[in-house]
């Protein structure tokens, strides 16, 4: 719930200054096991061309309410609106969001959070700015980048981890990749899952294997625990948010946020009982609940769904897919009747905000590959297992390819992540076990700052050919598995211009680019 402000809490807001804000600053905050620095984390996301999501967090953790101040000017000068928000406190971990509406398509906005004890209490949060998204006619250029796997396989905030960037510039200490992101200023950023991974610990210390350098990695701080409980959860968040880069990254840069398996546990499946410590016979869907609780406390995601669809001018519609938290048992994802990835009315939604789709390109951003095949024998994560066959999950996923192509749906790509490489796979119905599709592109990324892993074979049901690849096992030498940052790391952008070209880059971790696609729309 928002509300606007009185006069008089609007006029406290309006004149208080630096030095007054500075004197009434509140007790310390309550013991937690991560910190964020100085500087209270601010957030904005799911941006539409009238309206935005802002998300903070009162790190004094005290009862107070949310209330932000916007403005067009950074010095908030001339017109300005103040939006109060919901109160936070311990039930939500002192973390709050504020919906703002009735913005003006294309506009920067600049907002100041402040929190809200009492009308003669009221302590400054962070700054932070975003641009609305064009209106559905206009066709500006667009710039975004995509990410996913931050500080998995126990490789976290390294003080020591160093970079040169693409333009010279040398970036030390934590999650380099985020200032080299912010160097390309994009319009927004999809995080595809995996931002957290609350099912792995962080050692102190880690040996980097010989081949890429050997040696300590010293992560500092550490993480000594698995994620059960719902404050489990949050300290993983605490702990990528103390990151100063990221944090930086993330108060200029608005974000459209999904999960995959690490914000809970790894290839995790609703129904499965989880058997190893800490989990101890625990039902996966007992801690996804959890893990999605916390997930919804820290992203400025709007609603309570997890798959959206959002406009972004006239030549681009995203949609955000959820691939975990309907799909079937892993075990029988080689059932020839098929098996459900998306659930019926996620599906039936893709199927039908696809069809309605005026925008020039569809870009689908699904956290899992479509053919690179993942997991053992037994336990399939992706969509396909290897066979030629249409089995499982590809069922619905060639119904989909069907359904695209009989309703004549032109200009549909898809950027995945979750397997730790980057690539660009090319579909063509000639070569496929499955024919009834028109051809098109997948591009994969990652990791952005957790082990480097692959390749992995393609499942050849829908004709997969990969046009470029990196990981660990295409290195001359090859690397090992598992390598930390700064090797085979890598994100992803896309630009779509005026006249409606889409580019995709794929960019290692300086931010040099290692593949360019250009695609010229059908019309």
């Amino acid at each position: 719930m928002k509300t606007r402000l009185n006069r008089r809490l609007f006029l406290a807001l309006s004149t208080i200054s630096a030095s007054l804000i500075l004197g009434s600053k509140w007790l310390e905050p309550a013991f937690a096991r991560f910190s964020f620095g100085q500087s209270d984390p601010v957030q904005s996301g799911d941006v539409t061309d009238t309206s935005a999501t802002i998300w903070a967090r009162n790190n004094d953790e005290k009862n107070a309410h949310l209330v932000v101040r916007i403005s067009k000017s950074p010095n908030f000068q001339g017109a300005v609106q103040i939006i109060r928000g919901s109160l936070v406190s311990t039930a939500t971990d002192y973390t709050g969001k504020v919906n703002l509406t009735g913005l003006r398509p294309n506009q920067t906005y600049y907002y100041r959070v402040f929190w809200e004890q009492s009308l003669f209490k009221i302590r400054p949060g962070g700054t932070g700015s975003f641009r609305t998204a064009p209106a559905p006619e206009q066709a500006r250029p667009v710039r975004f980048v995509w990410g996913a796997d931050l500080a998995g396989q126990g490789w976290g905030r390294n003080p020591n981890l160093e970079i040169t960037a693409y333009d010279g510039d040398v970036i030390r200490g934590g999650y380099v990749i985020f200032d080299v992101m912010r160097k390309f200023k994009p319009d927004f950023a999809i995080f595809a899952g995996d931002i957290i991974y609350a099912d792995n610990e962080i050692p102190s210390e880690k040996e980097i294997p010989a081949e890429v350098g050997g040696g300590k990695w010293i992560n500092n701080p550490a993480k000594d625990f698995k994620a059960v409980k719902i404050e489990e959860f949050r300290e993983n968040w605490k702990y990528n948010l103390g990151d100063d880069k990221f944090r930086r990254f993330l108060a200029e840069t608005p974000i459209y946020s999904q999960w995959d398996d690490h914000e809970t546990v790894n290839n995790w499946y609703p129904g499965e009982i989880l058997t190893e410590a800490p989990y101890n016979g625990l039902s996966a869907d007992v801690l996804a609940a959890t893990a999605k609780q916390a997930l919804f406390e820290y992203n400025p995601i709007r609603g309570d769904k997890i798959y959206r669809r959002y406009q972004y001018g006239k030549h681009l519609d995203l949609f955000l897919l959820d691939e975990r938290s309907y799909r079937g048992p892993n075990p029988d994802n080689s059932n020839p009747n098929g098996l459900e990835m998306l659930g019926q009315e996620q599906f039936e939604w893709l199927k039908q905000s696809l069809k309605n789709s005026q925008a020039t390109w569809k870009v689908i951003s699904s956290h899992d590959p479509l053919s690179i095949v993942t997991g053992g024998e037994g336990d399939r994560d992706a969509w396909g297992q290897g066979l030629p066959e249409v089995l499982g999950r590809e069922v619905q996923l060639s119904q989909l390819l069907q359904f695209i192509k009989s309703q004549d749906i032109k200009n549909v790509v898809f950027i995945t992540a979750d397997v730790h490489y980057p690539a660009a796979i090319f579909y063509e119905p000639a070569r496929a076990f499955f024919q009834d599709f028109n051809p098109f592109w997948e591009f994969v990324i990652g990791p952005i700052h957790a082990g480097a892993f692959g390749p992995n074979d393609l499942d050849p049901s829908f004709g997969p050919k990969y046009e470029f690849l990196q990981a660990p096992g295409t290195q001359t030498p090859k690397l090992p598995q598992n390598s930390p940052p700064p090797n085979v790391h890598s994100f992803g952008s896309v630009e779509v211009n005026a006249q409606g070209e889409l580019t995709v880059y794929i960019h290692d971790i300086t931010g040099k680019v290692l593949y360019k696609k250009v695609l010229n729309p059908e019309r």
